[in-house]
């Protein structure tokens, strides 16, 4: 028993250590309860004080993740499972320059619960418009958690927060005459996502997802406001699972 509740304690010191410090870095990020020119429909739980949108709902989701482990009890019957997946997608911006985003990503994931699993995706970002060309590759861990699972189709919501880095400065927002004042980000920023999907089973180890997300970038302020335009999308994905499986036991 007390390795049991020593090793959540650690599970849980690591989870809320990260979300307090993406917090102190993203806590001025949104000074309003959406950011300026955001539409309630465009970020539905961007608002405060959610901040899904930004990468202090990693403070949210740390914490979910961390009551789930200490609240839940483990199913003995429930086999835990490691899977593996890729997913690709396209999302639109929805504010000024419209930076159109072209998203993969690769990974793990690991079911804790029935109802709940845990993971982590190495992704690559190519970010296109009027001003921006550019590539970002990063890492982010995620939860996702299932309101309805069974055998066949599986609904799921969830949320992740991670780091990029990019070829060039993103974002970029001026044009033309206005290019010299303009906003321009950095090199280096913070991603996050949530979003819902669906998942279909079409045989005992290969699944399809599809889903749809809210995608944000920031570097939450690391060298000041003016340095610090972000980026946010809404888009669609398709996926690909892949579960080996356990082998029975003679």
């Amino acid at each position: 028993m007390y390795k049991k509740n020593h090793g959540a304690k650690i599970i849980v010191s690591l989870l809320l250590t990260s979300a307090c410090l993406c917090a102190e870095v993203t806590k001025c990020q949104t000074p309003g309860i959406y950011q300026p020119f955001t539409k309630w429909y465009q970020d539905p739980l961007g608002l405060k004080p959610l901040d899904l949108s930004t990468a202090f709902g990693f403070a949210w989701g740390s914490a979910a993740v961390a009551a789930s482990l200490i609240f839940t009890k483990k199913d003995t019957a429930f086999q835990n499972r490691l899977s593996s997946y890729y997913e690709t997608g396209f999302s639109s911006g929805y504010k000024s320059p419209y930076t159109c985003a072209l998203q993969n990503e690769i990974g793990f994931m690991y079911d804790v619960r029935k109802w709940m699993s845990t993971g982590i995706g190495l992704n690559a970002f190519h970010f296109k418009d009027l001003v921006n060309h550019t590539w970002s590759f990063g890492i982010r861990p995620f939860a996702r958690w299932y309101p309805y699972r069974t055998n066949k189709v599986s609904l799921y919501f969830e949320y992740g927060a991670g780091i990029c880095y990019s070829l060039n400065r993103f974002p970029l927002t001026g044009t033309g005459w206005e290019a010299d004042t303009a906003r321009t980000g950095t090199k280096f920023n913070l991603t996050s996502k949530y979003g819902i999907g669906a998942i279909v089973n079409c045989t005992n180890h290969f699944s399809l997802q599809l889903s749809t997300r809210h995608f944000h970038l920031s570097n939450g302020n690391v060298e000041g406001i003016e340095r610090n335009p972000s980026h946010d999308s809404n888009g669609i994905f398709l996926g690909f699972i892949y579960k080996p499986g356990i082998k029975k036991k003679d």
